[in-house]
């Protein structure tokens, strides 16, 4: 990690600017979209949170790899681990606000790819890799957690269900602000006679 290179290229600061504002931008359109909806639905009041924070995080990122204090490796790690979470979130959202995540995580690539075209050593590479894989694990991770933090209402009943990126299917219901969940699938949810969810059939 000692290893230093020569300052940052023109065109790699200018991706990594662009694809800076691009994930700031995102978050701030995102967040008013849930906004002018009435915000966000209890089942997902936590994931937007979380989505919101991770591209502001994102940002962060690439704004620490403009530093000039970092070493080249040290850049070239930080736009990396970007790239992969602006990439994989914009795969995930792409029939929402999944395009421009997208094209933000094409030009932090290629910011990460002209820092790594001079000569380093091979082990920027590991850690370029590395660090693109801990941003998608901390993505997927999150969003498998959020998903299943619901606020119920204090008071009456409601379900829902989803399916987590890697743990699969799921069903819950809100009774009274008490939450349970259940795993598989269930398209039949009903609400009884006394106010309660049920799920006849499954």
């Amino acid at each position: 990690m000692s290893e230093t290179l020569p300052a940052d290229s023109r065109a790699a600061r200018f991706m990594t600017w662009f694809a800076l504002v691009f994930s700031l931008t995102t978050a701030a359109v995102y967040l008013l979209l849930i906004l002018g909806q009435g915000g966000a639905a209890p089942s997902d009041v936590v994931t937007v949170a979380f989505v919101a924070s991770y591209l502001v995080v994102q940002a962060a990122l690439l704004a620490a790899s403009l530093l000039r204090r970092w070493s080249a490796v040290m850049r070239v790690s930080l736009r990396a681990g970007a790239a992969g979470g602006l990439l994989v979130l914009g795969i995930l959202a792409i029939f929402s606000i999944g395009l421009p995540l997208l094209v933000a995580g094409a030009m932090a690539t290629g910011a990460t790819v002209r820092g790594m075209r001079r000569p380093i050593l091979a082990a920027s590479s590991i850690w370029a890799v590395a660090a693109a894989a801990l941003a998608v694990v901390v993505l997927v991770t999150g969003f498998e957690v959020t998903e299943r933090l619901i606020v119920c209402p204090a008071h009456g009943s409601s379900g829902g269900g989803g399916t987590g990126l890697v743990s699969g299917p799921y069903y819950y219901e809100c009774v009274n602000g008490r939450l349970t969940f259940h795993s598989g699938s269930c398209s039949s949810t009903s609400i009884d006679s006394n106010g309660n969810v049920t799920h006849p059939g499954c």
